[in-house]
């Protein structure tokens, strides 16, 4: 389990990088603090669900299975998305057009989707 935290990271730190964050600012944009992010940066701490709930709210083109297994990429759009910061999430009850619900049930598959991708992995060894 140490090894995943580790792997996880890795992969966290290179998602800040991507994004074109510090730590501090990103930890700012999920309403956390920089020493939070800095522990599970180093694998000292696991990325919990509330914090990737908080990622995808916030990022919403992260590709949480990327960032679970190291599978895929790390966006889930284009490579043009990787430079960009992503703005902050509008306050509200709609997204682009879309529901609450919607946007709730999109999380969920992205979740349930990584959820699958992390059990195949476990199958496997």
């Amino acid at each position: 389990m140490q090894q995943l935290q580790i792997e996880q990271g890795i992969r966290l730190k290179n998602l800040i990088k991507a994004l074109n964050l510090k730590q501090e600012s990103f930890a700012k944009s999920l309403g956390m603090t920089q020493p939070n992010i800095s522990r599970m940066v180093n694998g000292e701490t696991k990325i919990s669900v509330e914090v990737l709930n908080r990622i995808i709210d916030t990022y919403k083109n992260v590709n949480m299975h990327w960032l679970l297994t190291g599978d895929g990429p790390m966006f889930l759009d284009g490579p043009e998305e990787k430079s960009r910061q992503v703005e902050e999430p509008a306050v509200g009850y709609t997204t682009g057009g879309k529901g609450r619900l919607e946007e709730l049930e999109e999380r969920v598959g992205r979740l349930e989707e990584a959820v699958r991708g992390l059990q195949g992995k476990r199958k496997e060894k």
